[in-house]
């Protein structure tokens, strides 16, 4: 008895002036390659030649992936079973000769986990893996399609062990998964494996939970505890859910790496994270939960031409990325005050640690600048849409509060684009600036030209008192502390801490003689020592006393140095103090029960 089960996931193609059917076969068996086999066959193709296409972006990625360089052995047969000649164009390109009598193609496609490559490496939500008990499919990354044919329906297949089981959100019917148009394959994660599974209803809508755990710590039930709470805050947030199904799909190993996470998509998402026990992951993993799952409302519901049906061909960057994802991650943490996961004093916590992280990024960067250099020169900055893209859409929300005396914030406009537009009808990439403001008031316009066009500080101080809290961006202690120099670390596409923003002039810099693109290797006090992304630099950093000896090991092009500087002494500098104002007025007290509850 063959102990793999095949079962057949339907993508078959059949566009209006097409009779293309495909079918994909996708080999998860070959554990000890870490790759994928994949075999399509096709009928119907009328011309003498055509393009396969790998993508070179895809949704939510905001980066550069070019699958095509993870694509092998690519090869066309003829219904006879002769091969047909075949060129590689470009990266992500092949052009098929003779294609009118193309019946099959096969190629292998390398897992992105452990991939050999190490430029614009995949980040694992992303990605592909292939393991001894475990797979992971992000379609994008395996299958191409027919140029010309992406908006048609496909028909795929799954080889794998027999033990395993399956989770995706595609449709089903007796074993074979139905895909609408390649973009819809591509939103739709497959996690395969010994997978543990939970489901439950929500006013109508079923919610499955899929969990690999590496050493069987995390189970989909205990998970499941969590995102019920999630999706119930949600249906509150939004007065009902606007899908009928939404599956999570998890999976938790010991060793992530720097990068944790999650991607969206339309009814599902995937997420990649650190294997502990539950109660510790929680907080993480519920607040990726909460952001992941208001994407049912933008992209999936509000969107412009960019998105769908989406270039995968060429990246286009939309410069509504503070829509897509900063104001998704601001109503995570607004449906988490409002549906009472976290309380006030932890909500406070949360817009504190934004602030200060977002300290890390420039200033001068607005989000429209961020959103259409994402791909290219600006894309160190994007992470900064969770940061202050979210700051900006919580002021939004107050600033319309405000003018519509506690009505309308950003939440009933957010519903009334979802219902004006949904996930069929697009919105103007160019006028929805000037159509949110129609919607809305005038003095909105100032607003997106002042905060999301240009890079004006928030209007942090005046708003948050309106809601009866007291923000200072900086209060000095009088208490100090070592100097260890000033600058900022990044973590770079081949997982290496590098130094940016190096301040040339600071004293302890010119010491260490520190430069922007060093990698950090380790750093050394007293008879200690820490690997970054090993071991707690930060820990041992903060060790450091005023007046005392402290090296850095680095890596400048192919010569290791050891950087060594005497720590100066620096005044604490508490930044980003928000509480809640004494004796609050009447009117303060009121915007924040509006603000901070479901209206």
């Amino acid at each position: 008895m063959s102990i793999f089960l095949i079962l057949t996931l339907a993508v078959s193609i059949h566009a209006a002036n097409s009779k293309l059917e495909l079918k994909y076969e996708i080999d998860v068996t070959k554990i000890e390659s870490d790759s994928f086999d994949v075999t399509m066959t096709v009928k119907g193709i009328m011309s003498d030649s055509i393009v396969y296409q790998f993508i070179a972006t895809s949704p939510g990625m905001y980066a550069v992936a070019d699958a095509g360089r993870f694509v092998g052995s690519f090869k066309a047969f003829s219904t006879s079973g002769a091969e047909l000649p075949v060129y590689r164009s470009s990266t992500n390109q092949y052009l098929i000769r003779n294609s009118i009598q193309l019946a099959k193609i096969t190629y292998r496609v390398e897992d992105t986990y452990d991939t050999a490559i190490k430029e614009n490496l995949i980040g694992p939500m992303g990605g592909t893996n292939i393991e001894r008990d475990n797979a992971v499919i992000n379609s994008q990354m395996v299958v191409g399609y027919f140029k010309g044919y992406q908006t048609n329906p496909m028909q795929v297949t799954f080889r794998y062990p027999k033990d395993w089981k399956i989770a995706t959100a595609l449709p089903e019917k007796k074993g074979v998964y139905y895909a609408d148009s390649f973009d819809h394959l591509v939103d739709s994660p497959v996690l395969l494996g010994k997978l543990t599974e939970a489901s439950l209803k929500v006013r109508g809508a079923r919610i499955d939970v899929y969990c690999y755990s590496e050493y069987d710590v995390i189970h989909a039930d205990s998970v499941m505890s969590y995102m019920k709470g999630i999706i119930e805050s949600a249906d509150k947030f939004l007065n009902g859910l606007p899908v009928n199904r939404f599956v999570f799909l998890f999976h938790f190993r010991k060793n992530t790496g720097p990068i944790i996470g999650a991607l969206e998509h339309n009814y599902s998402s995937y997420f990649y994270m650190q294997e502990n026990p539950v109660s510790q992951v929680a907080p993480l993993m519920t607040a990726f939960a909460a952001h992941e799952f208001f994407h049912i409302v933008t992209p999936l519901n509000i969107h412009s031409e960019l998105i769908e049906p989406y270039n995968f061909e060429k990246p286009l960057p939309s410069q509504h990325l503070w829509l897509y994802e900063g104001v998704t991650e601001w109503a995570q943490m607004m449906m988490r005050v409002c549906g009472g996961l976290i309380d006030q004093q932890q909500f406070l916590g949360v817009i504190t640690q934004k602030l200060k992280i977002s300290d890390g990024f420039r200033k001068d960067v607005s989000l429209q600048e961020l959103s259409l250099g994402s791909y290219g020169e600006l894309n160190s900055q994007y992470q900064n849409i969770y940061y202050k893209g979210a700051l900006t859409a919580m002021i939004l929300d107050m600033k319309l509060l405000e003018l519509s005396k506690g009505k309308t914030g950003l939440r009933e406009i957010i519903k009334k684009l979802s219902k004006k537009y949904g996930p069929k009808k697009t919105f103007s990439e160019k006028n929805f600036f000037d159509e949110f403001v129609a919607m809305t008031y005038p003095e909105i316009a100032d607003f997106f030209e002042r905060y999301v066009k240009k890079a004006e500080p928030l209007p942090l101080k005046e708003y948050l008192a309106k809601a009866g809290f007291d923000y200072n961006a900086e209060i000095r202690t009088g208490q100090y502390k070592a100097d260890t120099g000033k600058f900022a670390l990044t973590v770079s596409g081949e997982n290496q801490v590098v130094f940016i923003q190096v301040d040339t002039a600071h004293a302890v810099n010119r010491q260490l003689g520190v430069q922007n693109g060093d990698i950090m290797l380790k750093v050394k006090y007293q008879d200690q020592e820490a690997v970054p992304l090993v071991q707690n630099v930060i820990q041992l950093v903060n060790s450091i006393q005023t007046d005392s000896m402290f090296s850095i090991v680095i890596k400048r092009g192919d010569q290791e140095k050891v950087l060594t500087a005497k720590a100066g002494k620096k005044e604490i500098v508490e930044t980003h103090k928000l509480v809640p104002i004494e004796n609050s007025s009447k009117e303060q007290l009121e915007f924040r029960k509006k603000w901070l509850s479901n209206r």
